[in-house]
């Protein structure tokens, strides 16, 4: 039902002159006592000067004196005079709506201005949205004008329309007759009494401004601009995901479960329309007390997935909890899976909630809108749904329990493994760092033993014990200190090991000679950086003097001096450095006190 049109009034834009005291007012209008026409003082000629007007008044119907009428030099304005002691406010008020009644009558158009109507309606949130509609200002021509009394007229425009015009003064105006065709109305203010001083010209001015500032009281498409205005404000309600038509809810729902109906139903709208939906990644962490007293931590993750939907259904009942949206795809080893969505707008979600989802066993998502001020439109809920990932959360995801599991499994095993290789420990700490070298100096000539025996088509079984060995060997080294021994099992030191072994022993190791001389000429035969060992060889084959000939031994003695001058002459060529002497020393115990002087070392550049 459309409810009762409101009464606005509505005054001139403050163009005019300002009102003048109604004692200094003077009355420019009155009406012809035979024709009951309205008279402008001005338009009077010297045969109706003064009693002579033949003049009314048009409230109190008094006769009026035409004071200057028809002159053209005076000192006071020409005008109507009521006889004295006649009251004369209320007379000139009416005298200004007699002259905007004549301005009706002689125009032939109007501005009717522009109409407004508001609705609003309340959302299932308890908010409101209120929507304007209006129809704008409009030329039209009038056809008829008549008054229906002195306060009022109705216009009759060519179009058929009727308007009913209020000419509201400080007087009493006289009530209006009923009428079913009077389908709008317009009230305009003329309570100015100085609207009766002004001339045609002037009034029509005025006439203009009034209605351009005009407000109406009804407008004839009232009714139609109301329900316009109560469908946008609704279509904004539904915008905001606020409003809902109850025709398929259940009875019984409150406004905070109705809106959460709709919301629940706009999900799978949009996911049934998407037939997408970005996933959040799952990060957990696994806490593990260790014998020592720490706490390990380690976390297991998953990565941000976009996945495409096959099946999207809505309040599906599984077992004890009914989720809001259910949707399945198929992942990329063509397994079926499926996932639980819960929507939150302002209550959170339950532990005891959270219990029952987790025992379907199924991954379970929230979607929560309140961290969007709980008001969204259509276009942001969708990219909420489909794409963002700030407003999602998993509240249970199997991966993430069996992830934690494996995390918890693997630091038992690493906290096995580090306690097994604590009892390794203190075990190669029971052997003597020289008894380990003497093992270490005995697998490394076994493995070559043992690979020149392959090489001769032998099963390899004694050549991987033996590398079981050296590298258990290696393994105690760094136990007691000797950080550098896993170079000891590759370049350069394994080579330089080999050759001092080969020189010690007088036969190739890791080299097929049957003596040291061909090592020696092997390591002759050494260029760029493989010249700064040569000082361990040197040192070695005076420690342990291979037999050579007397040629051999003189060439040995040549390479000596040569040696000993480039280090002397301050050359680097030989410069030797020394991360390799401590273990060097402990393998070879003979080298030690040669190895601890500084000649032809590092240290030697910086005495």
């Amino acid at each position: 039902m459309d409810p009762k049109p409101r009464t606005l009034l509505v005054k001139s834009d403050g163009q005019l002159p300002p009102a003048a005291p109604s004692r200094d007012l003077v009355m420019a209008w009155a009406v012809d006592r035979d024709t009951s026409e309205p008279r402008y003082i001005l338009q009077l000629d010297a045969a109706h000067r003064g009693a002579k007007s033949n003049c009314k008044c048009p409230s109190c119907d008094l006769p009026l004196l035409a004071v200057n009428a028809a002159k053209t030099v005076y000192q006071k304005r020409p005008h109507f005079r009521h006889p004295e002691g006649a009251a004369r406010e209320r007379c000139v008020i009416i005298a200004a709506r007699k002259a905007m009644e004549e301005m009706f009558r002689k125009q032939d158009q109007i501005i009717l201005p522009r109409r407004q109507r508001s609705r609003n309606v309340e959302g299932l949130s308890g908010r409101y949205f209120d929507a304007w509609v209006e129809r704008r200002p409009e030329r039209v021509q009038l056809a008829d004008c008549r008054f229906h009394d002195e306060a009022t007229a109705i216009l009759t425009l060519e179009d058929g329309r009727r308007l009913q015009v209020h000419l509201v003064g400080r007087g009493k105006v006289s009530g209006t007759d009923d009428d079913d065709d009077f389908l709008a109305q317009i009230e305009l203010s003329v309570d100015d009494p100085a609207i009766a001083m002004l001339s045609p010209e002037e009034i029509f001015v005025r006439l203009e401004l009034a209605w351009s500032d005009a407000c109406w009281r009804q407008h004839w498409e009232d009714a139609a601009l109301d329900r316009e205005a109560e469908r946008k404000a609704r279509e904004y309600a539904a915008n905001a995901l606020d409003w809902l038509d109850d025709a398929n809810l259940p009875g019984g729902l409150n406004s905070a479960e109705r809106r959460e109906t709709l919301l629940h139903q706009e999900v799978k709208s949009i996911l049934e329309r998407e037939r997408r939906i970005r996933l959040p990644g799952l990060e957990v962490e696994a806490r593990r007390r260790r014998a020592d007293g720490f706490i390990d931590k380690r976390k297991w993750s998953l990565p941000e997935v976009e996945v495409a939907l096959t099946s999207v259904r809505l309040e599906v009942r599984l077992g004890r909890t009914v989720p809001d949206v259910l949707v399945e795809w198929v992942d990329d080893d063509g397994e079926s899976c499926t996932i639980l969505i819960e929507v939150t707008v302002t209550n959170p979600i339950t532990d005891e909630r959270i219990e029952r989802i987790s025992a379907v066993g199924w991954p379970a998502l929230e979607i929560d809108i309140g961290r969007m001020g709980g008001i969204v439109t259509r276009r942001e809920f969708t990219q909420l749904v489909v794409d963002e990932i700030a407003g999602k959360r998993w509240l249970y995801h199997p991966a993430g329990q069996q992830g934690k599991e494996r995390l918890i499994e693997a630091m038992k095993r690493d906290a096995e493994r580090v306690e097994e290789a604590r009892r390794r420990r203190l075990t190669l700490q029971e052997t003597s760092p020289n008894e380990w070298a003497r093992r270490f100096l005995e697998a490394f000539r076994s493995r070559w033993s043992a690979q020149l025996m392959v090489d001769k088509g032998a099963d390899s079984e004694a050549l991987l014990e033996a590398q079981r060995a050296v590298s258990e060997t290696i393994e105690a080294f760094v136990v007691h200190g000797y950080l550098e021994a896993p170079d000891a099992d590759r370049a350069p030191l394994r080579t330089i090991i080999a050759r001092i072994l080969s020189i010690r022993y007088g036969i190739g190791i890791e080299y097929k000679f049957d003596k040291a001389w061909g090592v020696i000429n092997a390591i002759r035969c050494d260029q760029g950086a493989r010249l700064r060992w040569h000082t361990l060889y040197l040192i070695a084959l005076r420690t342990y003097p291979p037999t050579l000939t007397h040629d051999q031994r003189e060439t040995i003695s040549i390479w000596r001096d040569e040696v000993k001058a480039s280090i002397e002459a301050g050359e680097k060529t030989y410069i030797r450095e020394t991360l390799y002497d401590r273990l060097l020393g402990l393998l070879f115990p003979e080298l030690r006190s040669a190895l601890k002087s500084p000649f032809g070392t590092v240290q030697s550049l910086h005495a």
